[in-house]
């Protein structure tokens, strides 16, 4: 019994011991520490890659580090505003910059004083050229490229915004071998700001081998109105509808490893020229 005594009272002053080892350790490392000595570093930056002249675009830092400031400047923008924590800068683009690319900069100076070295974002910035009659403007069949498939898209008014008819047909019926049997007329939604977006949806129903199957789609992308005519650049993928994962994500092998299809359309069709379809390895629809 003694022994176990004796043990038990070794082990309780072990453990004192080692807690006000730790304890001096602690209290010795914040005695020496110096803010001054921390070297930062800017860990993480977001922002658009492409911006629009005239409009303003938010920058944000995406870290925290307590008693930091940052500072933001801008080459070929202005710094419109600056959070209250400073962690966010608000971009106006007035001018088209040289290059057309404009140069987002972020420093960081911590609690101590010391100043990191610059992070820059690079934002390229395209002219802006306003819709004269709002999403009107955008009505009629454009071709292109749709889903490695040369196309022709029909878009039609649904006010404010559009209604597309023809996306992902060229690659749903030929390299997914699956007959469209109704649908594929979803919205696109115009923004004022030079972009598009195809809110998650109801695309279309095929046929395969006698069984319906219906799909959905989302996307998003710009549309551009200062060339000889609009045009649109919209990634997308397409759904078995209530799935988590587009076809193009889950067989982005098949596609260069993109997991995205690509819609590239230019209002205005050339008579005779479309659709032609790119080719593509034939395959037989990999059905889940």
């Amino acid at each position: 019994m003694k022994n176990k005594i004796l043990t038990g009272l070794a082990l309780i002053l072990t453990a004192s011991w080692l807690f006000t080892s730790c304890e001096s350790d602690m209290e010795k490392a914040q005695n020496e520490y110096e803010a001054s000595q921390v070297v930062p570093k800017i860990l993480g930056v977001t922002g658009p890659s492409i911006g629009l002249q005239t409009f303003t675009y938010q920058y944000m830092v995406t870290y925290n580090r307590a008693g930091s400031t940052w500072n933001w400047t801008a080459d070929g923008g202005t710094v419109q505003s600056v959070s209250e924590d400073t962690k966010t800068a608000t971009i106006l683009f007035t001018t088209i910059p040289a290059n057309d690319t404009a140069l987002i900069k972020v420093t960081e100076t911590t609690a101590g004083g010391v100043t990191s070295p610059e992070r820059v974002v690079k934002t390229r910035v395209n002219p802006y050229c306003a819709l004269t009659n709002g999403a009107a403007d955008l009505v009629g069949s454009w071709s292109g490229d749709d889903a490695y498939y040369e196309s022709i898209i029909t878009t039609t008014l649904s006010t404010p915004n559009i209604k597309a008819a023809g996306i992902g047909v060229g690659f749903i019926e030929d390299w997914w071998a699956e007959a469209v049997t109704e649908g594929g007329t979803p919205t696109i939604t115009v923004n004022v700001d030079g972009t598009v977006n195809i809110p998650r949806q109801y695309l279309f129903t095929t046929d395969y081998d006698g069984d319906p199957y219906r799909y959905e789609i989302i996307g998003s992308g710009t549309w551009d109105n200062c060339g000889s005519a609009p045009h649109m650049l919209i990634t997308y993928d397409i759904y078995y509808e209530g799935d988590a994962d587009g076809l193009a994500k889950t067989y982005a092998s098949y596609f260069d490893d993109i997991p995205y299809f690509t819609m590239d359309i230019t209002l205005g069709t050339k008579k005779g020229e479309f659709p032609v379809k790119i080719a593509l390895p034939k395959k037989t629809s990999p059905r889940k």
